[in-house]
């Protein structure tokens, strides 16, 4: 699981990154290097916090999708 949240992370920082997103790539990327920082064993970190990284990059990503939206909506009111 943590692979697929740390891959589908730096997708959508160097989405962000290519649409001139600089601070949400940077932060993207981030979360990702936090949650890789974890390691493949997750005994060596505490199972809640990497559950809450985990959490926390999904709902990163969950925002960063609904910002698209709502901005290609207020584009379409503008034309």
């Amino acid at each position: 699981m943590a692979d697929v949240v740390v891959e589908a992370l730096e997708a959508f920082g160097q989405e962000a990154e290519e649409d001139g997103d600089t601070r949400f790539a940077r932060d993207s990327k981030a979360i990702a290097c936090t949650i890789r920082g974890c390691g493949r064993d997750l005994s060596k970190c505490e199972l809640q916090t990497a559950e809450l990284l985990l959490e926390l990059g999904i709902q990163f990503m969950y925002s960063y999708t609904c910002r698209e939206k709502r901005s290609d909506s207020e584009r379409l009111v503008v034309q």
